[in-house]
């Protein structure tokens, strides 16, 4: 790509150039933090590499070769045979490994390993990436400051930097640096340097070099996105000017772009041999991509809702904030992954609005051309990515960055003409409070975001979450005081359905969706059954024994570290002996029928309530068991 023009780094301009390398610094140290996860070789820490690897050897296969037993299967795309030895989401064909992910991010990868002789970790990969984006993002930034509204100052160009990145879900999106993410953050940071070069271009006499940067741009989208065709077909069309039909900057952008395009057609038939084929089909992980149908506009309604509207799950517990329950998905869809509603959780975005209002007004007004294709465009690229992200078969976090990468450039404009605008009357001024509020609500939510975003934060930095943890988990202490809320152990009758079906029920759970402790009543008859405490139904951490169910009833004590505030929480100050605090943070009991087994174990998800949720009878019937009454053990020493 090419570099800064060296007119727009002057000292002036020394706050925008801060906050960008503020947000860099902030990227690399969230995405480096995944270093703890990399010695599990065959999970997806490491495709890339592998693929940088295979390149080196000259060939398009990843350098990890499949294990016997599972290219001996009958059927080894069978999910249900295959986890054993597969290669966590690779594509198996003809005894390889390939991914079905773009390659423009060997591009960086692979020179790196040449020159250094060491891989660039791909979760490192992922930052150059992202703060490559946001390099892109912040020359635009300052070009449009300086040519449009030169009376907003670069302290104010910085903060609205920053909140761009907030805005465009990166912090969240790289807290795991994987091969999903690798691909999906290069293909935003591609877009934003295509718009970036597109307004030079709109913007300047020739514009030769950045039509071709602006082609070059769009081409390495494709390679990291292929899904990104129609939003770079939507960059290209901009360059077209019906004034001046021989005008070259289409044809040179649109034959770079395209030759591009031809490249990753020509790196398909390589691999499967077929153009159209990315490797999909042959995917390896947990369902069988056989029996899916991948895109389809029945799923349309629900994933619009759950990107746009849908509201978190509230804790009481940092990070305070937790992805949207699933539930209410349409027939075939995959489900939903980490997910958070962008009006809720990303509300500055509406300043896009601002930005289209901007160029809608300004219409007629020649100065404002290249700006104004350029804010069509990004809005385009954004309206392109919803067709296809809603009719996917399931919803993930991480789609949102690339679902508003071309709305984060226009949420930037908008704060520009918002605040770098005439002074204007009150309506102005209520609305630049608005944004105001939004932006420090967006900043606010992703950094929670962020630190919830799969327990990752407490995980790579156990120290710094903890810290923040134990600060921020006051109010929830006071709170649970003047409730009068209690912990600790349970003792419990679960009421047992009479009959011989031999059906599981949860009948106490507390944690995050997909990641929850839970108190589980397994029947093996009618008349025996045991307690089991478990994660997410199939983990089992300890079972008690099988007792015979007396006139419908089982009473039971029952023990866990999730019945309590997490082992971060300030509430744990209250019991004075370190070796009872961590006696009663790690152990998990049973007492039923005279027995009690027990197990000392760190392995349980942070509860997220102060009262775990409870089963209790259903007046319409069809339950296996229910809890009949619950009632809190005083914890001994506090």
């Amino acid at each position: 790509m090419n570099p800064p023009d060296p007119r727009e780094a002057k000292p002036g301009a020394a706050p925008l150039w801060a906050a960008l390398a503020a947000c860099a610094l902030l990227l690399f140290w969230i995405a480096n933090g995944a270093k703890v996860f990399e010695g599990d070789q065959r999970d997806a820490w490491h495709h890339y590499e592998y693929l940088v690897d295979g390149f080196l050897k000259g060939h398009t296969s990843l350098s990890v070769e499949p294990a016997p037993e599972l290219l001996n299967l009958r059927d080894p795309y069978d999910s249900s045979r295959n986890a054993a030895w597969r290669l966590w989401d690779a594509s198996l064909y003809r005894g390889k490994y390939y991914l079905y992910f773009g390659p423009t991010p060997v591009l960086v990868m692979l020179p790196w390993r040449v020159i250094t002789g060491h891989h660039l970790p791909q979760r490192l990969a992922v930052a150059v990436f992202a703060a490559g984006g946001m390099a892109g993002l912040a020359l635009l930034i300052a070009g449009v400051r300086r040519r449009h509204f030169p009376g907003l100052g670069t302290p104010a160009a910085g903060g609205i930097l920053l909140v761009s990145m907030c805005a465009s879900w990166l912090p969240v999106t790289i807290r795991r640096p994987d091969v999903w993410e690798l691909p999906l953050v290069a293909g935003c940071a591609c877009l934003w340097w295509a718009l970036y070069f597109l307004w030079r271009c709109l913007g300047s006499e020739g514009g030769a070099r950045w039509a071709l940067a602006a082609g070059a741009a769009v081409a390495l989208m494709l390679g990291s996105r292929p899904t990104s065709l129609f939003a770079g077909a939507a960059v290209l069309v901009f360059l077209f000017d019906r004034r001046r039909p021989a005008d070259s900057r289409l044809p040179l952008a649109a034959a770079v772009a395209a030759a591009g395009g031809l490249a990753l057609l020509a790196y398909n038939a390589a691999r499967f041999g077929n153009p159209l084929e990315f490797g999909q089909s042959y995917q390896l992980w947990g369902a069988d991509e056989r029996n899916i149908v991948h895109f389809s506009p029945r799923y349309a309604p629900y994933d619009a809702w759950v990107y746009l509207f849908s509201l978190p799950d509230l804790s009481p517990y940092f990070p305070f904030v937790l992805a949207v329950q699933p539930g209410g998905e349409p027939p075939g869809h995959l489900g939903i992954d980490e997910m958070h509603g962008a009006l809720f959780a990303i509300p500055v975005q509406l300043a896009s609005l601002v930005a289209l209002a901007w160029a809608w007004r300004r219409r007629g007004d020649p100065g404002a051309r290249a700006l104004r294709r350029t804010v069509w465009a990004a809005a385009l690229a954004s309206a392109f990515s919803a067709c296809i992200l809603f009719c996917y078969a399931g919803a993930a976090s991480r789609y949102i960055t690339e679902l508003f990468a071309g709305a984060t450039v226009l949420t930037a404009i908008g704060l520009l003409a918002l605040f770098g605008g005439s002074p204007g009357g009150p309506a102005r001024n209520v609305l630049r409070l608005l944004a105001l509020c939004a932006g420090a609500w967006t900043a606010g939510y992703v950094a929670l975001a962020s630190a919830e975003h799969r327990i990752l934060f407490r995980k790579t930095d156990p120290a710094v979450y903890a810290f923040v943890a134990r600060l921020l988990d006051y109010p929830s202490l006071w709170t649970a005081r003047s409730q009068g809320t209690a912990f600790g152990p349970v003792e419990i009758d679960v009421r047992v359905a009479p009959g011989p079906d031999p059906r599981s029920a949860v009948l106490i759970s507390n944690g995050r969706p997909g990641m929850m402790n839970q108190l589980i009543l397994e029947r093996f008859d009618a008349d025996h059954a045991r307690l089991v405490l478990a994660e997410n139904v199939f983990s089992v951490i300890l079972a008690g024994p099988v007792v015979r169910v007396r006139d419908g009833l089982i009473r039971a004590r029952i023990d866990a570290p999730w019945l309590y505030p997490p082992p971060q929480s300030p509430w744990w100050d209250g019991i004075a002996d370190p070796g009872r605090r961590g006696d009663l943070q790690t152990r998990f009991s049973i007492e039923v029928d005279g027995t009690a087994p027990a197990t000392h174990t760190a392995r349980f998800f942070d509860p997220t309530r102060f009262e775990p949720w409870v089963t209790s009878r259903d007046p319409s019937g069809g339950q296996a068991a229910w809890v009949e009454s619950l009632g809190f053990v005083a914890v001994p020493g506090r």
